[in-house]
């Protein structure tokens, strides 16, 4: 039986995220952009997402082959780009049955791609080559002086499907020169090889439009964060997921008394606190900090004391009214995922990943 009596969940807006991916597209109007939703999505439920903005991209990009096969066994058809490439010499075939372009960032990926071409009896390379080159972020990719090595070991045919990919490291710090330097050594190679290539991430996109290149890599933004904390260029992105739970207790303690676990924290009032049904086990933060905003019935109140597995609690002293069973927001349209990350000492890819299995994904509509 299917049955959900607790009213925690993660409201996903897809008409938010259609519209960001839309704002986003037309700031790099010349380029293809290509959707990111590795990692389900962000936590948003990678198959929801997929379904609704296949009407409207030409590629997802997701980390390893395992999360591609979600999406074709959930009647997802879109082209799809492996962007840690193969894992195993068999993925190759996968690929080739689905539909999949894996991107290739090693010598030993290379030689796979070899062995799979002299054992089959296409000829003919249906997908575009993706290779990655390592121009600063020293996690992924061919090195510079290699790259001239590794291309001379594809075919013509081959060579003319390339596109070559790398990733900014600093992308968001206006005040960076790494990006443009990474970007010249990229720009280097496509001239050398008349290819196309794939450089700007979300904060590529808002901060170096000269990146956007055939192929933009859209991920967080697309999800109505911004990237690079700029409020001006984040305005016309929405929120896509609002994290929500009911209060299911009131009371009243005294001044002196404690909460939580380990009594971090004491009141120094007379004070009335709200229990929320969400928890660490749920993905809210352990490490959240007494003060962190929760909105509820338009006010915000602050967390008090530890965050437990299960619940958390607000001092709602000075709000209008409160009742059990009223929703709060952790983080959302009212609330900002940064605000709370900070509180946290993380950041807002963490918090949205960590959005854990239990916790519903509900579509809504605005």
């Amino acid at each position: 039986m299917s049955y959900i009596s607790r009213l925690t969940q993660a409201a996903i807006d897809l008409d938010a995220l259609v519209k960001n991916y839309q704002y986003i597209d037309s700031i790099s109007d010349t380029s293809n952009t290509i959707a990111v939703i590795k990692a389900d999505a962000y936590g948003h439920d990678s198959i929801k997402v997929a379904h609704a903005l296949q009407d409207y991209v030409s590629h997802f990009a997701v980390g390893f082959i395992d999360e591609a096969l979600t999406l074709r066994n959930a009647g997802v058809t879109t082209k799809i780009i492996i962007l840690e490439g193969p894992f195993k010499e068999a993925d190759f075939a996968i690929a080739q049955e689905h539909n999949f372009s894996l991107m290739l960032h090693s010598d030993y990926q290379i030689d796979w791609f070899k062995s799979f071409n002299l054992a089959t009896t296409a000829t003919q390379l249906t997908n575009e080559l993706w290779l990655k080159v390592d121009t600063g972020m020293n996690r992924l990719g061919f090195q510079i002086n290699h790259i001239d090595q590794v291309i001379s070991q594809l075919s013509i045919e081959q060579q003319a499907q390339l596109v070559l990919c790398s990733h900014f490291s600093t992308a968001e710090q206006l005040n960076s020169s790494k990006p443009l330097a990474q970007l010249s050594k990229l720009k280097a190679l496509v001239a050398k090889y008349h290819c196309k290539f794939s450089m700007a991430n979300s904060a590529g996109i808002l901060n170096w439009p000269q990146s956007h290149g055939d192929y933009t890599r859209l991920g967080l933004a697309l999800y109505g964060i911004s990237p690079i904390g700029d409020t001006s260029t984040s305005a016309p992105l929405i929120p896509v997921m609002t994290l929500q739970a009911n209060i299911i207790a009131i009371h009243t303690v005294k001044i002196g008394d404690t909460v939580g676990y380990g009594d971090i924290w004491q009141a120094n009032r007379d004070t009335k606190l709200a229990t929320i049904a969400i928890g660490y086990a749920d993905g809210y933060p352990r490490n959240a900090k007494a003060g962190t905003p929760v909105f509820i019935n338009g006010e915000v109140a602050p967390v008090v004391g530890r965050v437990s597995m299960d619940m958390i609690t607000v001092d709602i002293t000075d709000l209008a009214s409160v009742n059990i069973g009223d929703t709060a927001e952790l983080w959302g349209k009212n609330i900002s995922i940064d605000v709370v990350a900070q509180y946290s000492d993380t950041i807002n890819y963490e918090l949205l990943t960590r959005v854990s299995k239990r916790v519903p994904k509900i579509v809504i509509t605005t």
